[in-house]
């Protein structure tokens, strides 16, 4: 199988860093390459030594600028350090999911490698954000199959989602270091020139989007890097092509809307479906404990009973003890009186003269 190196640019971000470089290590796909740039950022390589130490097939190929050099030199840096038959970059703040490398890697072998074609293979990617209490929530789904020229209009493709020959550097195409923004866009622009682009419907890996960055200056950014792209790319159609392509642009604006809404359909849909499960869950549980309860009070009721038939039989145990000492009690009363009366003392006398008399009389005899 042929070995992926997976590029990731970082700087000052260990925290999402090592959430990266897990999702990297965890990945069912063997030989990896991970190659890390450190663009001017504290050192990281102690963390990625504990991380990468706990595998033994994942190489780790670390490289540090001493100053930041920029994204799109990191990207380069990246790039030629690479030393897999394939590549696929990896922001620090994303990652991917287990099954992503490998469902990328069997559809290139199978559509551009066996073929001896030239291609990359992309899929898609969820928009997610990350809340103060580590929660994801799925924003939107990112990515899409291209139709021709798509690329002059909008970067369809997140840069985690493309898996590309490395070698494509040997053919000129890297990163334009006059772009800082959508440097990616221009890179699969110039990769479009050379190669084939083949799309999978699966989405297996997933980038975040920070909220925190929205606002004029931030649009004011996008703009630049839109008009930068557009000014380096539009001009190579010709008159004809640049027409198509704006009217094109309607059909797939109006299809991008119809894609969100279905994606908004399917997801209330699901919540809906969650809604219902969890009344349901709710009612079914309502019903056991009534259950519970009936069953606990039926239980509770023959307890009380089997404790008054308890207490019940030990009154007469006690009532029969009480009776037994009163017995004994008048017994030794009446001997108390026997032992006191005069008839009693006559009684005993008589009866000693009756057996002086009978012992006298067997004397005589």
């Amino acid at each position: 199988m042929p070995k992926v190196s997976v590029i990731v640019r970082t700087k000052n971000r260990p925290d999402f860093l090592e959430d990266a470089v897990q999702s990297v290590l965890a990945q069912t796909y063997r030989p990896l390459e991970l190659v890390v740039i450190n663009d001017g950022g504290e050192d990281v390589f102690t963390l990625l030594k504990a991380l990468v130490d706990t595998t033994d097939d994942v190489e780790l190929n670390y490289v540090a600028h001493k100053q930041s050099q920029g994204r799109t030199q990191a990207a380069n840096a990246g790039l030629l350090c690479a030393t897999g038959e394939l590549s696929i970059f990896l922001d620090d703040d994303d990652y991917f999911d287990p099954s992503h490398i490998s469902k990328l890697v069997q559809a290139h072998i199978s559509v551009f490698q066996d073929n001896n074609i030239l291609g990359a293979v992309h899929c898609r990617a969820r928009a997610v954000h990350i809340d103060g209490q580590g929660e994801e929530q799925l924003l939107s789904l990112q990515g899409g199959p291209l139709a021709q020229d798509q690329l002059f209009y909008q970067n369809l493709m997140p840069i985690l989602t493309v898996l590309f020959p490395t070698r494509v550097r040997e053919l000129g195409t890297t990163f334009d270091d006059s772009i800082d923004l959508f440097e990616d866009w221009d890179f699969w622009l110039q990769f479009n020139r050379v190669g084939h682009f083949h799309f999978i419907d699966e989405v297996t890996c997933a980038y975040r989007i920070h909220l925190n960055q929205s606002g004029a200056q931030e649009q004011a950014k996008q703009e630049a890097a839109y008009e930068t792209i557009y000014s380096k790319w539009l001009p190579s159609l010709t008159h004809k092509e640049l027409t198509l392509l704006l009217a094109k642009t309607h059909q797939w604006h109006e299809l991008r809307i119809a894609v969100l809404q279905d994606q908004n359909t399917k997801e209330l849909s699901r919540i809906g479906d969650l809604h219902s499960f969890a009344l349901k869950t709710i009612a079914d549980k309502d019903q056991d404990i009534a259950h519970l309860t009936r069953i606990y009070q039926r239980v509770e009721k023959e307890c009380q009973e089997k404790e008054a038939a308890l207490k019940s039989e030990q009154k007469k145990g006690l009532d029969y003890e009480h009776y037994q000492a009163n017995l004994r009690e008048k017994e030794r009363e009446i001997q108390r009186l026997r032992r006191t009366h005069p008839l009693y003392f006559l009684y005993r006398c008589g009866k000693s003269v009756i057996h002086f008399c009978r012992d006298l009389f067997k004397r005589h005899n």
